[in-house]
């Protein structure tokens, strides 16, 4: 456990982000913890790192969520967390954190060319992002960039896409830990990190939500896009030279 202090900066700047955009701090936080952990605990930490993260969050974003695309969204995670959770276990984890990030990688590239294959104001398809969410986050901690494409592709203002990945966030993740720990999935890893990591975690999504709340962005896209790329290919990288080694 002392090497949880090396993946501290990284889940401190991952907090910065969630606290600012309402996302980003799973997808940054497991690249770090995947170095020092295996898939399993470096989720676990993850999700409950950005679950107790989202609870000082969600009083402002319950005010500006937009409470049926969010109820469409939960409903197909509901669906997903279980596949994700038999892709924990059935694909090696290296192969599925690879996978996963090409996708991320892929939603990016679409992201940059404004290409929309769906009609985001459907039901279908909101139940479709949700379930896809899921999955990514039960198997992998990387169920953010799918809402974030479904979100920028939307009709909805900034505020309401930030306050409705919040609540998504906290109800998906929450089913996610308890599924991980009803499957026996958690070790004593999980208090020990939680007690290191909680209050800086905390104090660091305080300040990014009062940057927000002093200069709030135009646009999620200009800050969502460039840490997705980066996530992506860090995570492609290290896939990469572990399973070459």
């Amino acid at each position: 456990m002392e090497q949880i202090w090396y993946v501290l900066p990284v889940v401190m700047f991952a907090a910065v982000v969630r606290g600012y955009s309402g996302f980003g701090f799973a997808v940054i936080a497991v690249v770090g913890l995947n170095f020092f952990f295996e898939p399993q605990q470096s989720i676990a930490i993850v999700l409950s790192l950005d679950l107790i993260c989202s609870l000082n969050l969600w009083q402002q974003a319950v005010k500006q969520a937009n409470f049926p695309a969010l109820k469409r969204l939960v409903i197909g995670s509901i669906f997903g967390i279980p596949i994700g959770y038999s892709f924990l276990l059935l694909i090696p984890a290296e192969t599925l954190k690879l996978l996963i990030c090409l996708g991320v990688l892929t939603l990016a590239a679409l992201l940059f060319s404004s290409y929309r294959p769906f009609n985001a104001e459907k039901n279908i398809t909101k139940v479709g992002f949700g379930l896809a969410s899921g999955a990514g986050t039960a198997s992998a901690s990387i169920g953010g960039p799918m809402i974030v494409y479904y979100m920028l592709s939307s009709n909805l203002p900034t505020s309401s896409q930030r306050a409705t990945m919040i609540l998504f966030f906290i109800a998906s993740e929450a089913l996610t830990v308890i599924t991980l720990i009803s499957g026996g999935l958690v070790d004593d890893s999980l208090p020990q990190a939680l007690l290191i990591l909680t209050l800086p975690t905390l104090l660091a999504v305080y300040y990014g939500q009062y940057l927000f709340n002093k200069k709030p962005p135009q646009s999620l896209k200009s800050f969502a896009l460039p840490i997705m790329v980066v996530v992506a290919l860090l995570g492609i990288a290290n896939s990469a030279h572990t399973l070459l080694t």
